[in-house]
C-alpha cells in the first residue's frame, strides 16, 4: 500500500512538473480558453500568427508599452527592456514572433516612452536620451541627450527623427548624424538666403544642416508624432494639428513645409493616418477626415468632411475596410464611410476599440470581454475572454488584433481568409455544334421508314 501511494505521489510531482513547465513556457499566462487560443480565435473568424512570450524579468517588473509598426513590434519593459518582434509581413522577413533582438537602456523604473519604428531605426525615450537602433539587428546606431520628453514618444520619417518636448516643442534630430550632409551653398541665392526658418523649420543653421534643431510645435503635443508623407504629423492639447513635410526640392536637407488645422477643440485620441488621409476626433464631438490636397506643388490641409457626433467620444477613430469606426462611450460605437462621413450604422455596444481585421471591429466591452461587430451592418458577432491580456494595444496601423498581457505574452490574430484549394469547375461543354458542322437535315420522305414487306403465304 505504501508503495503504490509512493508510486502515485512520485507521478503526481512529475505531472506538476510539467504543468508548471508549460505555464513558464506561456510566461506565466494559460491561453486555453482565452482570446489567445488558436481554437478560441478559429471560431471568432481569426487566425492566431503568432504568439511569444517577450525576455524580461517579469517577476519584478511589467511589460509597459506595445508599438505595431510595418513588419515590426517593439516592447518595452519596465526593466529598461526594448524587444523587436517581426510579424513576418515584410518580404524576406525572419520567421513571425521571432523576437529579433533585445536591448537594455537606461535605468530600472525609469521613465520609458513607447517607441518610434522606422524604415531603419528604431527610437526610444528613456529618461533624458534617446537611443536610436539599427532595425536589423538591434545594434545601437547613436545615443543623443534630449531633455525632458513630453508623453509621447520619438519617431523616424525620412531622414529625420522627431520628439515632442515637455517645453512645447518638437526636437528635429538625423537618424544618421554622420551622413554627408548636402552643402548649403550648392543651393540657389534664393534657397541660401531663404535658409530654414522661411520653411518652418525655426531657423536651422546652414552651417551644420544636421544640427538638431526645436520646431515650433504650436503648442504641448498630445501624443506620439506619426510619420507623415515623409515627414511628421501630430496634434496639440489644444487640437491644432500640425505637418512638416518635405519639399519638393532637394537642395538643401532643410527644405520642408508646414501645415496646420485647427480642430476647434482638443483632440478625443491619437489621429490616424492612411496615406496622405488623416482622420481626427475631439472632445466636442467631432469626427473629421483632412487631406493634404497640394494646388500646384503647395501643399495645404483641407477638410474633405465633418460630422457632429450626437456623444463625446472616447478615444479616437479605427480606419479599416473603408469604414471610420469610433466608441461614443456608454452611448456604443458609430460607423462611418471613409469617403463620403455617410453614416452606416449605430451598435449600443459599449467598448473601448482596439482594431479593425477584415469584416470586423473589435473593443473591449464594458464586461472586459473581447467582442465584435460586423464592420458592414454594426451587427454583434464573436466574444473572446480575455484572460490576462490586459494591456492595452490599440491596433491603428494594420488589420491585426494585437493582445499583450503584463507579464509578456504577446499574440497577434489575423483575419481568416478563405480560399478554397478546389479550382473552380470548368463549363460544360456545349451540346450543340455550329451550322456549318451539323449535317444537312433529312427529307421527309426519305425519312419515312418503308413499310415492311408482307410475307408471302404458299399453300401447300
Amino acid at each position: 500500500m505504501h508503495r503504490f501511494f509512493s508510486l502515485g505521489v512520485a507521478r503526481l510531482a512529475t505531472l506538476l512538473a510539467v504543468f508548471h513547465a508549460a505555464v513558464a513556457a506561456a510566461g506565466g499566462t494559460l491561453l486555453c480558453g482565452t482570446a489567445g487560443d488558436d481554437l478560441v480565435a478559429a471560431r471568432a473568424g481569426l487566425v492566431r500568427e503568432w504568439v511569444v512570450q517577450i525576455p524580461f524579468d517579469s517577476a519584478g517588473w511589467t511589460l509597459e508599452n506595445v508599438s505595431i509598426g510595418d513588419g515590426l513590434v517593439v516592447a518595452t519593459s519596465g526593466d529598461g527592456g526594448v524587444h523587436a518582434v517581426s510579424t513576418g509581413t515584410a518580404a524576406g522577413a525572419p520567421r513571425p514572433g521571432s523576437v529579433l533582438w533585445s536591448q537594455r537602456i537606461g535605468r530600472p523604473g525609469g521613465s520609458g516612452q513607447p517607441a518610434g519604428i522606422g524604415g531603419n531605426l528604431v527610437t526610444v525615450a528613456h529618461d533624458l536620451d534617446i537611443y536610436a537602433f539599427h532595425r536589423a539587428d538591434g545594434s545601437l546606431a547613436w545615443r543623443r541627450s534630449f531633455g525632458r520628453p513630453s508623453s509621447g514618444g520619438v519617431v523616424p520619417s525620412g531622414d529625420w527623427a522627431y520628439g515632442p518636448l515637455s517645453a512645447d516643442g518638437v526636437m528635429r534630430m538625423p537618424t544618421d548624424p554622420y551622413r554627408r550632409p548636402v552643402d548649403p551653398r550648392s543651393a540657389p541665392d534664393g534657397d541660401r538666403r531663404r535658409g530654414a526658418a522661411g520653411n518652418g523649420t525655426n531657423g536651422a543653421s546652414l552651417a551644420d544642416p544636421l544640427r538638431p534643431i526645436s520646431l515650433d510645435a504650436g503648442g504641448r503635443v498630445e501624443s506620439t508624432p506619426i510619420a507623415y508623407q515623409g515627414g511628421v504629423v501630430w496634434c496639440t492639447e489644444d487640437g491644432l494639428v500640425v505637418a512638416v513635410v518635405p519639399t519638393d526640392s532637394k537642395e538643401t536637407e532643410s527644405e520642408s513645409t508646414r501645415m496646420e488645422f485647427d480642430l476647434g477643440a482638443p483632440p478625443a485620441g491619437p489621429l490616424v493616418v492612411r496615406g496622405s488621409t488623416i482622420y481626427a476626433a475631439t472632445t466636442r464631438g467631432d469626427l473629421a477626415r483632412i487631406d493634404d490636397l497640394p494646388p500646384d506643388d503647395v501643399h495645404e490641409f483641407s477638410a474633405t468632411w465633418h460630422v457632429v457626433l450626437p456623444q463625446r467620444p472616447e478615444g479616437g477613430p479605427l480606419v479599416g475596410g473603408g469604414t471610420v469606426a469610433i466608441s461614443l462611450g456608454d452611448e456604443g460605437i458609430m460607423a462611418f464611410a471613409a469617403e463620403t462621413g455617410d453614416e452606416r450604422w449605430r451598435s449600443c455596444l459599449a467598448g473601448r476599440l482596439v482594431s479593425i481585421t477584415g469584416n470586423q471591429v473589435w473593443c473591449v466591452d464594458r464586461v472586459g470581454r473581447l467582442s465584435s461587430l460586423d464592420l458592414a451592418s454594426g451587427m454583434p458577432g464573436a466574444w473572446m475572454c480575455l484572460g490576462s491580456f490586459t494591456l492595452p494595444v490599440a491596433n491603428t496601423v494594420d488589420d491585426r488584433l494585437i493582445l499583450a498581457s503584463p507579464d509578456g505574452l504577446v499574440v497577434s490574430l489575423a483575419p481568416r481568409r478563405t480560399v478554397s484549394a478546389v479550382p473552380a469547375a470548368a463549363p460544360p461543354e456545349p451540346n450543340w455544334k455550329p451550322a456549318e458542322e451539323s449535317p444537312p437535315p433529312v427529307p421527309a420522305a426519305e425519312s419515312a421508314e418503308e413499310p415492311a414487306a408482307e410475307l408471302e403465304s404458299t399453300e401447300t
